[in-house]
């Protein structure tokens, strides 16, 4: 046995001498070469270098995987394994290179059809799995060389081979309608894309405006800017460049010189006419409210205890609409990222008061609204249904003050209360125009996961009066132990209609939220309904609301006018003569 500090060979280790290890033998596997060699030519641009590895490899019979095929087919529809599509070398004026434009529908020139056929021909011969990525190039070919209808044919086969096309596998075809004027054909490509449920994007509303434009279909065109509205907030230079086209086009219109928009009121003016126009608040509609409340509970209920959220739904069902929701974890934890901060109970109670009168401001405009009515009683404020009114979490004994009020349904009162006597729909979720055709509650309500109200802050003897207080007068809700509250002020802010708000600072962009399956909808609703704020010992509490605008495509009531916001957030106005 060694002494205990003596030095010790690399021979003790049983490891032996580094300089004795083996070299391993690093020889390519069948096929890396090639794939090297053609990687490298594509990324380059170098079609002759690319193409003649392509050869060498199939005359010895080198096996190819898909990745080459597909980067050689990209290469043969004018692209660049780097990503370079005719990239302008223009400079801006601070000398950077601006981005490049998407091109959809590269020149025929670019496009190698004959080598390109070789290519797919052998990767069917030898049964190489294809990919989206081959037909799309396929399709850009196609598109390339003046064949819309064969390039909407590549997309019908991928289809057909089983196989998840994208917008980039349709644009070529519908471009290339657009470019041939063959509007019929350029709406059946568009239909096909709805069909893969797949949205436009602004280079696609472009083209088809375009086309609109060379055919005097002006009508249509302005059909087309209605529905562009509901998916584009902004316009993007070349969107805006096709609108101001066809506006200039268009015979009973023109385009203005400047446009300007008071950013407190919305309140508009364009020169050199002197149009008064004023933007309004666009919300979502009945069906894009109901299509974006059954995604988020179908995404809370997969990921929640689903008797817990389906108790709350029903609590809402009763307590609801609701006016302003408090995000409470957020406005707790603000500012706490100081050694030894913790969750700020007071802060809450601070932006509580503060929404006090403004959540009984809405309520009164609700109950004007809907012909007179009484606040919402105070009912179960956790998820678990079977709690009494006004109780701490499921497990706690009730406070000695809770009020009385109304029991959950199908208790000591008589029969179950049904889907329609609670203002659900068949699926479970909130009938949200039944819901709001009452005036609901006219207090904000707090939203605070079971761990903030059990244990640490939670025990001080003010955070226990605070408690107490919210609990009694119906301005709590606990979310279960388990759970994700987030699910629940979302949903109930969204079911709350038009005129509801949460309070929050939260940017919503974590994996939770980017799971709703209508992101679009989910960033409209946010826009015209999350309140932001700022606290401080020198400012005290400010809240931001919404403008009472929406800044997004409009038209005037009358349709004698058009508003677009540009990305550049300048405004651009067409008036009708």
């Amino acid at each position: 046995m060694a002494d205990v500090g003596q030095k010790r060979h690399n021979s003790d280790w049983g490891g032996g001498n580094r300089d004795r290890k083996r070299k391993k033998n690093f020889a390519p596997k069948p096929g890396q070469a090639a794939r090297r060699e053609i990687d490298v030519a594509c990324a380059k641009g170098d079609t002759a270098a690319a193409f003649a590895a392509f050869d060498a490899a199939v005359g010895s019979g080198e096996p190819l995987q898909p990745h080459s095929f597909n980067v050689l087919l990209h290469l043969c529809s004018g692209g660049t394994s780097a990503g370079g599509n005719y990239k302008d070398d223009a400079k801006t004026a601070d000398g950077a290179t601006p981005p490049a434009p998407k091109v959809v529908v590269p020149p025929k020139d670019a496009v190698h059809p004959e080598r390109a056929n070789a290519i797919f021909n052998k990767m069917v011969e030898l049964d190489v799995q294809r990919t989206e990525m081959t037909y799309t190039a396929l399709a850009r070919i196609e598109a390339a060389s003046g064949e819309p209808r064969r390039a909407l044919e590549v997309v019908k086969r991928l289809i057909d081979e089983r196989l998840t096309p994208k917008l980039r596998t349709f644009a070529p075809a519908l471009h290339a309608f657009c470019v041939k004027g063959d509007i019929e054909g350029a709406l059946e490509a568009e239909s096909e894309i709805a069909k893969a449920g797949i949205e436009l994007s602004e280079a696609e509303y472009g083209a088809l405006l375009t086309a609109y434009a060379d055919a005097e279909r002006w009508e249509d065109g302005l059909a087309l800017l209605r529905r562009m509205r509901e998916e584009i907030r902004t316009l993007s230079t070349p969107l805006m460049e096709s609108t101001r086209g066809f506006f200039d086009r268009h015979p009973g219109w023109s385009i203005e010189e400047s446009a300007d928009v008071d950013e407190a009121t919305g309140a508009a003016t364009s020169a050199p006419s002197g149009k008064k126009m004023q933007l309004a608040a666009i919300n979502l509609s009945a069906s894009d409210r109901a299509a974006l409340l059954a995604g988020i509970g179908k995404l809370a209920r997969e990921r929640e205890a689903k008797s817990s959220f389906d108790g709350f739904v029903r609590w809402l069902a009763r307590r609801g609409p609701l006016p302003y929701l408090v995000d409470g974890a957020n406005v707790g934890m603000y500012n706490q990222n100081f050694q030894e901060s913790r969750f700020n109970f007071n802060q809450v109670e601070k932006a509580m008061n503060a929404l006090r009168p403004l959540a009984r401001d809405t309520h009164a405009a609700r109950r004007d609204a809907c012909g007179g009515g009484e606040p919402a009683p105070v009912v179960p404020s956790t998820a678990n249904e079977s709690n009494r009114p006004g109780d701490s979490p499921t497990g706690d004994a009730p406070p000695a003050d809770a009020p009385p009020g109304d029991s959950p349904p199908g208790d000591a009162a008589g029969a179950p209360a049904t889907a329609e006597d609670l203002a659900l729909t068949e699926a479970g979720d909130i009938d949200v125009d039944a819901l709001v055709s009452r005036p609901g509650v006219n207090t904000p309500v707090n939203f605070l996961h079971v761990r903030r109200v059990r244990g640490g802050p939670a025990n001080h003897p003010r955070a226990r009066t605070l408690l107490d207080g919210w609990k009694r007068c119906g301005e709590l809700f606990v979310c279960p132990a388990g759970s994700n509250d987030d699910w629940y002020w979302l949903y109930a802010a969204v079911a709350s209609g038009d005129d509801a708000f949460l309070v929050s600072n939260d940017e919503m962009r974590d994996h939770a939220f980017q799971m709703l399956p209508a992101p679009r909808l989910f960033a409209k609703w946010k826009e015209r309904h999350q309140v932001r704020f700022h606290m401080s010992a020198a400012t005290g509490l400010e809240f931001y609301h919404p403008p009472p605008y929406t800044a997004c495509v409009q038209e005037g009531r009358d349709g004698d006018w058009w508003l677009f916001p540009g990305d550049d957030g300048e405004w651009t106005c067409a008036v009708r003569k």
